[in-house]
């Protein structure tokens, strides 16, 4: 059995909003899917955690607290980003970087 067939008019306005919502909607879709398979917070997800080490993180939180108290003392030492972004370009481009 054959489908039915129909003609419609449409204007352009009428069709670009038919096409934004068709759009829309599948693009809602993609992210609910995307959304699904992703974990629902980094809180929540370990797995991207070391091993279980107070020590070297008592360290690390150390070293951080120090780095941010010497900004604080000098932040016109600090690197603007794009300045250091052109300084490595440059370092890569000259060979100065290791393998």
């Amino acid at each position: 059995m054959a489908s039915p067939q129909f003609t419609t008019t449409l204007s352009l306005t009428e069709m670009e909003a038919l096409i934004r919502r068709v759009v829309r909607e599948a693009v809602h879709e993609e992210i609910e899917h995307v959304l699904q398979h992703l974990p629902s917070s980094i809180v929540n997800d370990w797995t991207h955690e070391g091993p279980y080490d107070p020590a070297g993180d008592s360290l690390l939180l150390a070293e951080a607290l120090t780095e941010r108290q010497r900004y604080r003392a000098n932040p016109q030492e600090a690197m603007d980003w794009e300045a250091f972004k052109a300084e490595l370009r440059e370092a890569e481009e000259a060979g100065e970087l290791p393998d």
